[in-house]
C-alpha cells in the first residue's frame, strides 16, 4: 500500500464499513481504492483482513469502532506462550477450540500437502495471523486476534501436544493505535 503518511491523503476516520463499500473482485483494484481513502497497511495484511474477510458480518461488528487511518502496523514474533494469551472474540473461539483439540489429540495434519511440507520443516504457519492491540479495540488485553482463527487453534494445538517448544516463535501481523 501507499508510503505516504495518511495525514496528507485527507482527515477523517477510515471505518471497515467504508473499505467493504470499496470492495472489487480483484485484489489490485480493491488495494487501489483503499488506498486512495488512506489505508497504509502491508498488503499481505490487506489481502487477509479486507479482501479475503470482505462481507463477513462478524468481524464487521467486532471492527466497527476501528479507525483504519489511525492503525500502523508491523511483523513481529511472538513465543508460544505468547500466543497462549492472545484474546479470541467470542464469536470466533470456537474455530480455535476445534483446531486445537484435533491437534492436541491427533497432532498437526493439513490437507495441503505445502502446508505439511512448510510445517514439517519451519514448525510455524506460512502465512502470519492478524492481531490488533487490545487498546485498539477498546478491549483490555495485550492483542486480539482478528485473522487467523485455524492457525492459532493448530498452534495452540500442537504445544499442548508438545510438537513444539513454548518458547518457539512464531510471526504476527500487529494492528496497533498511531
Amino acid at each position: 500500500m501507499s508510503t505516504e503518511p495518511s495525514s496528507a491523503r485527507g482527515p477523517g476516520r477510515l471505518s471497515w464499513a467504508t473499505l467493504e463499500d470499496l470492495y472489487a473482485d480483484e485484489l489490485v483494484e480493491h488495494g487501489r481504492r483503499a488506498d486512495s481513502l488512506g489505508l497504509d497497511c502491508p498488503e499481505d495484511v490487506f489481502e487477509q483482513l479486507f479482501h479475503d474477510c470482505h462481507n463477513d458480518r462478524r468481524l464487521a461488528e467486532l471492527m466497527r469502532s476501528v479507525d483504519w487511518r489511525a492503525v500502523t502496523w508491523e511483523e513481529d514474533e511472538l513465543s508460544g506462550v505468547a500466543l497462549r494469551r492472545v484474546g479470541v472474540p467470542r464469536p470466533f473461539q470456537r474455530a480455535v477450540d476445534e483446531a486445537r483439540w484435533r491437534t492436541a489429540r491427533e497432532g498437526f495434519s493439513d490437507e495441503r500437502q505445502e502446508v505439511m511440507t512448510h510445517w514439517a520443516e519451519a514448525h510455524t504457519w506460512i502465512r502470519a495471523p492478524i492481531l490488533l492491540a487490545g487498546d485498539t479495540l477498546q478491549l483490555l488485553l495485550e492483542y486480539a486476534l482478528v485473522v487467523g482463527f485455524t492457525r492459532l487453534g493448530n498452534m495452540l494445538g500442537a504445544l499442548d501436544h508438545q510438537e513444539l517448544p513454548e518458547y518457539s516463535r512464531h510471526r504476527v501481523w500487529i494492528g496497533r493505535p498511531a
